[in-house]
């Protein structure tokens, strides 16, 4: 696959772009449509868009939940006829749904901030660790510094066999 944004190649879908960062999504894959209509291009944007899902479903959920209950507590006090049995099933599905959401909403946020700031250190660090500069690629080996190995030494001491 190639980068879209600086045109690099031989580069893995799902991923970040070796060269310049960017988010490569994967057009082909079956959970591109979903991403496209939920707005999540890259995991930043699909954390954020989870937390927004949350956080409503679980106000909804709430919402349900001290509306039925003051309909049915005025409908009490009005008729002196209690609320059906399944109303307190409601009741509790409704609590739980509400708990859920408020749970992944946290998590979600402590996803958020670690993607978020795995993002600023790696646009803001190089691999010097010297803040505000970023390197585009790794620096050449110095390969004279680098022992050699027990192979490259054993074939050294092998006498040379003469070609006929």
């Amino acid at each position: 696959m190639f980068c879209p944004n600086c045109g690099k190649g031989e580069q893995t879908p799902e991923s970040y772009c070796r060269s310049c960062g960017a988010f490569l999504a994967d057009f082909s894959g079956k959970s591109y449509l979903l991403n496209k209509l939920l707005g999540g291009q890259t995991p930043e944007t699909q954390v954020t868009v989870n937390l927004i899902i949350n956080l409503v479903t679980a106000l909804i959920s709430i919402f349900l939940l001290g509306f039925l209950n003051g309909y049915f507590d005025a409908e009490y006090a009005r008729t002196q006829k209690s609320a059906p049995p399944i109303i307190y099933l409601v009741y509790i599905f409704l609590g739980l749904v509400a708990v859920w959401q408020v749970f992944s909403f946290f998590i979600g946020m402590r996803l958020r901030r670690k993607v978020m700031g795995r993002r600023i250190a790696d646009a803001s660090v190089d691999a010097g660790g010297v803040a505000g500069t970023r390197q585009k690629s790794l620096p050449e080996a110095k390969l004279e510094d680098v022992p050699s190995s027990i192979t490259e030494e054993a074939t050294r001491m092998l006498d040379r066999v003469p070609r006929k």
